[in-house]
């Protein structure tokens, strides 16, 4: 998905854990390493925006439109797509939850009003995306009576949460490598729980036109779904395939069960 975008992984760059009471400081990043400079794909001629580093793309951008929420229906309708398809895949508000690249919060507008106080979790490599989705599109003191809680890192690590019942990855595979997907399933399991619910989208295709180099926010990879479960599995994940969910762009999505 060309304008779906996330930060790159950068494993040198971590974040402690953040609680939305407090005030987010938007901290310079501790030696990020050099980001490609060829144009993303189907962004020809912008590489001058994308080859920033993260941080100044966000500025450069608006927290919308780095994550792809350009228009009101690829932000607001996307965050809504999500919020319903975990409602009814069983969401209730008792349950504990991890949003995985949370970006600036185009879901966790809607459910951190919706689940109970510090059941909201997010793991996200940008603080400056969370800090702008806190500011901008969580109203009326919701960021800090309902308690969401963050962890900024591209390493997947959740230390510091709570194990969680359901997760979702919108949107954020489609930017990844194999090695690093597999690091994400693996990560992210240490969170988990026996039973633990994660949803995840991705471009479903050959591995054979995929970009070479590094994960990359506006790059866009694709593959099998049996690719996939092969890289879920060493983290204890178990896959099934749900398909098409209507996704404005495409993208499929499917279940990964902790075992």
């Amino acid at each position: 998905m060309g304008g779906e975008s996330r930060g790159e992984l950068r494993p040198d760059v971590g974040r402690p854990l953040l609680e939305a009471q407090e005030t987010l400081a938007v901290a310079p990043q501790v030696n990020p390493p050099a980001e490609a400079s060829a144009p993303p794909n189907g962004v020809p001629g912008e590489d001058a925006v994308f080859s920033l580093p993260a941080p100044e793309r966000v500025v450069a951008l608006g927290h919308r439109a780095y994550i792809g929420g350009q228009t009101p229906e690829m932000w607001y309708g996307i965050g809504r797509m999500q919020y319903h398809f975990l409602v009814a895949q069983g969401l209730e508000p008792h349950h504990v939850f991890l949003d995985v690249a949370c970006g600036a919060l185009r879901l966790g507008q809607y459910l951190i009003p919706f689940l109970k106080p510090g059941h909201y979790q997010a793991i996200e490599g940008e603080e400056a995306l969370i800090a702008a989705g806190l500011e901008h599109e969580v109203l009326y003191g919701l960021g800090a009576s309902r308690r969401p809680r963050f962890v900024c890192n591209y390493d997947f690590d959740v230390t510091g949460l709570e194990p969680f019942d359901y997760a979702i990855a919108q949107s954020l595979l489609t930017h990844l490598t194999p090695t690093d997907i597999e690091k994400c399933f693996t990560g992210i399991g240490g969170g988990s729980h026996a039973g633990s619910r994660f949803y995840f989208t991705w471009f479903e295709g050959p591995e054979t036109g995929n970009p070479e180099g590094p994960s990359h926010a506006q790059r866009n990879w694709r593959y099998p779904f049996e690719r996939l479960a092969e890289l879920a599995s060493p983290g204890g994940w178990q896959l099934t395939r749900i398909g098409d969910w209507n996704h404005p762009r495409g993208q499929m999505i499917a279940l990964a069960t902790r075992t």
